[in-house]
C-alpha cells in the first residue's frame, strides 16, 4: 500500500518506532516519485532490498520538509511484520553524500515556501529558492546573518525572534502568524513554524522555519470567498 508522506503519517511512524525509511527514486511505474519504506532498525547500505538505493534516518530535516510534497509516498506493508533489515551500527560516507543532496533537493522543490535553517543563535545558514521569492534577498546577501532581517522591528523589540527559538527547542516546535518584512521593507502576512535541528549524536544544532505567504487567503477572508 503507498499513501502520501504527510507530517500526521510521519508522526504516526515516529511514534510506532520506525526510526529510519528505505528510499528508492525510480519508482515500479517509472513515474516520477520517490518511495519511502520504514523501517524500525538502522540498515547497511550493502544490504539493502531490491529497488532501495539508500536509507534515511525519519526524524532527520530531509523527511520533515518532504511531508506534503507530490510525488513523495510511503509504501506501508500492513500484513508483514517485519522489523526492517537488520545490520552493523555504521553508516557509509555515500549515505551522508545522498542525504545532502536530497535535503537540497526538497528544499529547492517548496517553491511556495521560504525554507530557512540557522545555528543556534538564530543566524542564518540556508536559504531556499522559496526563501529568496517571498524574501527578495538572495543567499548571499543573508547567510550569516540574524534570522531578525524579517521580524518587524515591533516584534524584535518584544523578542519575539528569541522567544519563538525557546519554544521550537522546548516543545518541538514554534507556530506562528503574523507580519514579515522583506528585503524592500514591505510586510505581508505569513504562517511560519519553526522546529529545532538536532544531529545524529542527537546534539542540538539550530533550527529550521517554514514560512508561507498567507495574504491572499487573508484577503479571500475578508472578502468572503471560500478557502
Amino acid at each position: 500500500m503507498r499513501i502520501p508522506l504527510t507530517p500526521q503519517l510521519l508522526g504516526d511512524l515516529i511514534e510506532k518506532g520506525y526510526n529510519y525509511v528505505l528510499v528508492s527514486e525510480k519508482s515500479a511505474d517509472d513515474q516520477e516519485s520517490i518511495l519511502f519504506k520504514p523501517v524500525r532498525t538502522k540498515p547497511r547500505l550493502d544490504q539493502l532490498p531490491e529497488r532501495f538505493e539508500t536509507f534515511y534516518r525519519i526524524t532527520r530535516e530531509p523527511m520533515q520538509m518532504a511531508c506534503g510534497i507530490e510525488g513523495v509516498n510511503v509504501e506501508i506493508d500492513y500484513h508483514i511484520n517485519n522489523p526492517g533489515v537488520t545490520g552493523d551500527d555504521i553508516f557509509e560516507d555515500s549515505y551522508f553524500r545522498m542525504s545532502e543532496d536530497f535535503f537540497h533537493q526538497v528544499l529547492d522543490s517548496l517553491d511556495d515556501y521560504a525554507v530557512i535553517t540557522t545555528d543556534k543563535n538564530g543566524d542564518i545558514n540556508s536559504w531556499n529558492k522559496g526563501a529568496e521569492k517571498l524574501m527578495g534577498y538572495a543567499a548571499n546577501e543573508v547567510i550569516g546573518c540574524s534570522a531578525d532581517v524579517f521580524f518587524t522591528t515591533e516584534d524584535i523589540a518584544k523578542g519575539a525572534p528569541r522567544v519563538e527559538m525557546e519554544t521550537a527547542k522546548r516543545e518541538g516546535r514554534a507556530i506562528d502568524e503574523r507580519y514579515h518584512v522583506r528585503k524592500d521593507r514591505s510586510r505581508f502576512w505569513g504562517t511560519g513554524l519553526m522546529f529545532p535541528l538536532y544531529d545524529d549524536y542527537e546534539q542540538h544544532r539550530g533550527y529550521t522555519k517554514i514560512i508561507r505567504n498567507m495574504r491572499e487567503q487573508q484577503e479571500a477572508v475578508a472578502q468572503g470567498a471560500p478557502l
